[in-house]
């Protein structure tokens, strides 16, 4: 019952074109997290000169904490989800006995020293093709469990 991004996004669409529309993204993000470069789509029936729909977005998301980067025409067959190829996380660290201030909800803190390369060297054990089934949620609709890390 709390905002979201995908309601911004709609409420918005439908502020420009006057159009009820679902918003579909590329992924989920879990309470708490914030998504940067997130692709969605959605279908409207207005046509928009360039940069003009992507421009209307953000002046309807004011003053929510959410910016559209480009809005362009897809191909009819482009789903945001089934059409992503790749997904990029970063998570942020920062080692520093003092709490945080500009950064509180975007990284988290360890007091004390963090051993780096044995992490990193920990981390590269979990490259390649795994099974992620046992952290599935139970509605999940990918087609399979195994997902690859690429890069850790």
């Amino acid at each position: 019952n709390a905002p979201t991004v995908q309601g911004a996004l709609e409420a918005a669409v439908k502020a420009i074109c006057g159009e009820d529309v679902r918003v579909h993204g590329a992924g989920r993000t879990d309470a708490g997290v914030h998504a940067r470069g997130q692709v969605a789509h959605c279908d409207i029936a207005k046509h928009f000169p360039p940069g003009r729909f992507r421009d209307g977005l953000n002046a309807h998301l004011r003053p929510n904490p959410i910016g559209v980067l480009a809005a362009d025409i897809v191909p009819d067959d482009f789903e945001a989800r089934f059409s992503a190829t790749k997904r990029h996380y970063l998570y942020r660290i920062t080692n520093t006995r003092a709490n945080l201030a500009l950064d509180i909800g975007r990284v988290w803190r360890v007091p004390r020293a963090l051993d780096a390369d044995a992490m990193h060297k920990a981390a590269q054990r979990l490259l390649g093709k795994h099974d992620f089934t046992t952290f599935r949620d139970t509605e999940c609709q990918a087609k399979s469990p195994e997902k690859t890390l690429d890069q850790l």
